[in-house]
């Protein structure tokens, strides 16, 4: 089932929509053939990122506050960064920064599931920053871009996000 939903991800970020759809029945139709009902979640997370992918962010909201729902408190240690994250992006996009904030900052005070899940705890500083400078909070902003460059700094070179928060950074120093 969770080789089903990666597969669906794949899909889903690929832009492979209608790959990620039938997966989604799929899993759907394992889940309900299995015992561990709580799985659905991963069904309710693959059509939350089929949304967020076609930007009706109200809609996705509303399938990851589902799914996450049936995620057990500190059962699976991938499932709360891979559930919350989305849903942090669906209320950006949505604009909705408060929500976007809340939903990153938890994020950021997990601790389980960083070694697999690290990638998604350091951008969630990024994001942060990016928040906090779009709200006019220039000091927060730099601690965040700085927190994340630092999480970054032997890592994967050529992110975006790595040059953008560079120059987000530099831009705030220098005002």
């Amino acid at each position: 089932r969770y080789s089903l939903f990666v597969q669906g991800l794949i899909s889903v970020e690929t832009g492979s929509l209608d790959k990620a759809q039938k997966a989604a029945a799929e899993l759907k139709e394992l889940i309900n053939k299995g015992m561990n009902k709580g799985e659905i979640r991963y069904y309710y997370n693959l059509l939350g990122r089929l949304e967020l992918k076609k930007e009706d962010y109200s809609k996705a909201i509303e399938l990851f506050n589902v799914a996450l729902a049936y995620v057990p408190f500190q059962y699976d240690w991938r499932d709360h960064a891979l559930f919350i994250e989305p849903l942090a992006v669906a209320y950006y996009g949505s604009g909705n920064l408060g929500k976007s904030v809340e939903e990153y900052e938890k994020l950021v005070s997990l601790t389980a599931g960083r070694f697999v899940c690290g990638d998604i705890y350091a951008k969630s500083f990024y994001m942060l920053g990016k928040i906090a400078e779009q709200q006019g909070d220039t000091r927060r902003a730099i601690e965040n871009y700085q927190k994340f460059l630092d999480l970054w700094k032997d890592s994967d070179p050529g992110l975006p996000e790595v040059e953008d928060a560079r120059k987000r950074l530099a831009g705030l120093k220098g005002s």
